[in-house]
C-alpha cells in the first residue's frame, strides 16, 4: 500500500490491539520514544495517549458498544396517601392537602367518622 493510499477504518478493538502491539515493540527496543515514533510513523502525543489509555483497566471489548446503566434508587418522599372508604370510593391525596377539605370529601362520599 502506498503512503498516499487511504486505509480502511479499523474497529476499536483492532486499533486498541495495534497500539498494544506497538507499545510492546517499543518496550523491547532500545529506541527513545521520539526515535521509535518516527520509525513507526506516529506522533509522540498519540504514543503517550495510548500508553496512558491502555494502562487503565477497561471494560471488555464486547461491552464497549453497549450503553452503561447505573443503579437508581427512588425514594418516595412525600408519597400520596390513598384512602379507601367503606363504600369502595378511593381518595388519592397529595401530601400537604388541607385536612378540612379531606374531611368534607369523606363526609360527602358517605364515610363514617373515625
Amino acid at each position: 500500500m502506498s503512503d498516499n493510499a487511504v486505509r480502511p477504518p479499523r474497529s476499536r478493538q483492532a486499533t486498541r490491539q495495534a497500539w498494544a502491539d506497538r507499545l510492546a515493540r517499543h518496550s523491547a527496543s532500545a529506541l527513545s520514544v521520539a526515535a521509535f515514533c518516527a520509525s513507526e510513523g506516529v506522533s509522540a502525543n498519540s504514543f503517550f495517549y495510548w500508553k496512558r489509555r491502555l494502562a487503565t483497566p477497561t471494560a471488555t471489548p464486547a461491552s464497549e458498544s453497549l450503553p452503561r446503566f447505573l443503579p437508581v434508587h427512588v425514594h418516595a418522599a412525600n408519597a400520596p396517601v390513598e384512602v379507601v372508604l367503606p363504600g369502595g370510593a378511593v381518595l388519592r391525596l397529595a401530601p400537604g392537602c388541607d385536612p378540612a377539605f379531606v374531611r368534607s370529601l369523606v363526609d360527602a362520599l358517605g364515610g363514617r367518622p373515625c
